[in-house]
């Protein structure tokens, strides 16, 4: 069967006659070859018109008969406890029973809510430049030029990257054009949602222009400070601790600047350089 833009908002749908009531027109208009007897054939069903009645109302769904409509259709693990659930809550005839229908559904939503929002946070982090151009459009006066842009960008990105950044950025809805000029939206992005091989890509990438830093970048436009410690477990969590605490507070602080001057790379690090210690002396 053809794709299906009614099953991609699935999750959309309280009522799930409704939502077979589209996908049918839906499919009969894709493909010439689909009728209810076409599907019922397909999901098992010995009456043609099941579908239909069940549609109408005239027919309720069983567990075993949503399960093979939900197959034939061919949704996926997460759309499928979507739709089973919703045939739980439309024909609970208790109240507690439908309450806790729907408790299911909005957490299902909320799985499915989480689940895009780590698909952008991906592919924001699948380039080391999207959050500088994600800055730079925002904050800067280009006027459209990606090739003026691109060269903002250190090092230089090309226009076509810089155009094909405020592209994606744009359509993750990280980005906002007002105007003729862009804006970020309220939409934030966070790296412990990316998976690990991706973060550690993103890491590297970013230790590297760091590199680049100290060779390239006058020593009074970079801020650099290396300590080495010798320090017990719990010293190296309150370490951790000030650190993270220190970021929130510099975020904090920068939220509001309105004279932006320059798109910087903050890191912190503090990793081992030896084997663990023995307590015995």
């Amino acid at each position: 069967m053809a794709a299906s833009k009614v099953v991609e908002h699935l999750l959309e749908y309280d009522d799930y006659r409704k939502f077979l009531q589209d996908y049918f027109e839906e499919q009969k208009i894709l493909s010439a070859a689909f009728s209810h007897r076409f599907f019922a054939a397909k999901a098992g069903f010995k009456t043609s018109s099941y579908c239909l009645n069940v549609i109408r109302g005239r027919f309720k769904l069983t567990q075993k008969s949503a399960e093979k409509i939900a197959a034939a259709i061919g949704l996926t693990a997460l759309r499928e406890a979507y739709f089973l659930t919703l045939v739980e809550f439309n024909q609970a005839e208790q109240i507690n029973k439908r309450d806790a229908a729907w408790d299911q559904i909005v957490q299902i939503r909320r799985q499915a809510e989480f689940k895009h929002l780590t698909n952008r946070e991906q592919s924001y982090f699948s380039k080391w430049y999207n959050p500088i151009i994600r800055e730079l459009a925002v904050s800067s006066e280009w006027e459209g030029d990606y090739k003026a842009l691109a060269k903002m960008v250190v090092p230089p990105i090309t226009a076509s990257e810089a155009r094909d950044a405020v592209k994606n950025l744009t359509e993750l809805g990280l980005i906002q054009k007002i105007g003729d000029h862009y804006e970020e939206t309220s939409l934030m992005v966070d790296a412990s949602d990316v998976s690990p091989i991706a973060l550690k890509q993103i890491r590297r990438d970013y230790i590297q222009h760091a590199l680049r830093a100290v060779e390239c970048i006058p020593r009074d436009e970079q801020y650099a400070a290396f300590t080495t410690l010798a320090m017990s477990e719990s010293s190296f969590n309150y370490v951790v601790e000030v650190m993270r605490d220190a970021r929130k507070k510099i975020m904090a602080k920068i939220a509001n600047d309105e004279n932006v001057e320059r798109v910087y790379e903050m890191m912190f690090m503090t990793f081992p350089m030896s084997t663990k210690i023995s307590g015995e002396k």
